[in-house]
C-alpha cells in the first residue's frame, strides 16, 4: 500500500528540488556532492538520496529518515553524513532546514586550516545571518578535519558545541560547509553569505602574499 505524501511534504520535496537546482547553477554542489535536508517533525526528516547530482533532483531523490538518520519504509540508501543532519536538529530546535555544500572556497580555506575556525570580522553581510545585526561582532565558524568514521565525527562536533555560545555553521575541512536555518529562504541566504565571505578570505590571503 503507498504511503500518503501531505501537502505540507510535498511543499519540502519542492523546496529542496528548487534548492538544488539554485546550488548546482552556482557550482556549489560539483558532481554528486553535497546533501540537503527538511524537518518533517521531532522523529523524522527528509534528505537527499546517496550519489544523486543536485541539479537534477526529483520528488523520488528525496527519503525518509528517523532521528537517528535511519532510512524509513525504504530501501533508498542516504548519505553517510545524515548523522551530522540528525545532529544540527537536534542541536537546533529553531532549524528546519540544513543545507551541506562543496564549494571551491570553503573547501581550499579549510584545507588549510583543518581543524580550528574561520573567524569573519567587519563584514557587512556578517548581518545576513539570524541573530546577528551588527558587522562589529565576530562570526566564528568552525572547522573539523574530515573522517571518514562519521559517528566519531558527529560526536566530535557535538562536543564543540557544548563549549560554544553560539553556532551558525561549520565546515568539514577539505570538503565542505554545513548551515542550517528557520527557513528555507533563511538557509539559502545562509549559503549564500558564507561562500560571499568565504570567496572574500581567500581572495584576502592572495592580495597579502
Amino acid at each position: 500500500m503507498a504511503t500518503m505524501v501531505t501537502l505540507d511534504q510535498e511543499q519540502l520535496k519542492q523546496d529542496l528540488i528548487d534548492t538544488g537546482r539554485w546550488i548546482d547553477g552556482n557550482r556549489w554542489c560539483p558532481a554528486t556532492s553535497g546533501n540537503l535536508s527538511a524537518w518533517l517533525d521531532a522523529e523524522q526528516f527528509l534528505i537527499t538520496v546517496s550519489g544523486k547530482g543536485k541539479g537534477e533532483l526529483t520528488p523520488d531523490d528525496l527519503m525518509t529518515v528517523d532521528a537517528s538518520g535511519n532510512p524509513v519504509n525504504t530501501p533508498k540508501r542516504p548519505s553517510a553524513e545524515t548523522l551530522l543532519h540528525s545532529l544540527i536538529y537536534r542541536r537546533f530546535p529553531q532549524a528546519r532546514y540544513v543545507f551541506h555544500t562543496h564549494s571551491i572556497y570553503g573547501t581550499l580555506i579549510s584545507r588549510v586550516i583543518w581543524s580550528g575556525e574561520i573567524v569573519f570580522r567587519n563584514y557587512e553581510l556578517q548581518k545576513a545571518f539570524a541573530g546577528i545585526d551588527t558587522h562589529e561582532v565576530a562570526l566564528k565558524v568552525p572547522v573539523f578535519g574530515n573522517s571518514q568514521d562519521m559517528v566519531a565525527l558527529a560526536q566530535e562536533v557535538d562536543t564543540h558545541l557544548d563549549s560554544v555560545q553560539s553556532c551558525q555553521a561549520f565546515i568539514l575541512a577539505g570538503h565542505g560547509l554545513y548551515t542550517w536555518g528557520s527557513t528555507v529562504k533563511e538557509t539559502r541566504r545562509h549559503i549564500e553569505a558564507l561562500e560571499f565571505l568565504l570567496e572574500c578570505e581567500y581572495k584576502s590571503m592572495l592580495l597579502l602574499k
